[in-house]
């Protein structure tokens, strides 16, 4: 597959925590894409993730003195390329509102080598 050796299995709080988010945002009508996919959520309004710009979000498995943050370009239908972060107030379009309300996986300091997939983004109309 790729040259890619094997990749070491996920630690089981990791693989459930995964699983659970990913479940927990199909039930909330999240819209879950990789870079390069489109969200469609619905009346036109199309998000698009291309970069992450900066992740540094505090592991969830560790104490911060400050919690960190994603900021993610995204390109928006219509508006063109724009710069948005987790937690932070909901993106104004002329075709709706959008929030991004989750980045999956979360961050974690025991991450196998090798086992971190790839950026999912849950995305919303606001």
């Amino acid at each position: 597959a790729g040259g890619v050796g094997p990749q070491t299995p996920l630690p089981q709080h990791i693989q459930m925590d995964l699983e659970q988010r990913a479940e927990a945002l199909r039930a909330e009508g999240v819209v879950a894409v990789g870079i390069g996919e489109t969200a469609d959520l619905g009346n036109g309004l199309r998000v698009r993730p291309l970069e992450v710009l900066e992740d540094s979000r505090c592991p969830q498995n560790a104490r911060c003195v400050w919690a960190g943050r994603l900021r993610l370009r995204v390109n928006i239908e219509g508006v063109g390329a724009r710069e948005i972060e987790d937690n932070s107030d909901a993106v104004q379009t002329p075709r709706g509102a959008f929030s991004l309300v989750a980045v999956s996986p979360g961050s974690w300091t025991d991450w196998p080598e090798g086992a971190k997939p790839p950026y999912r983004f849950g995305f919303h109309r606001a």
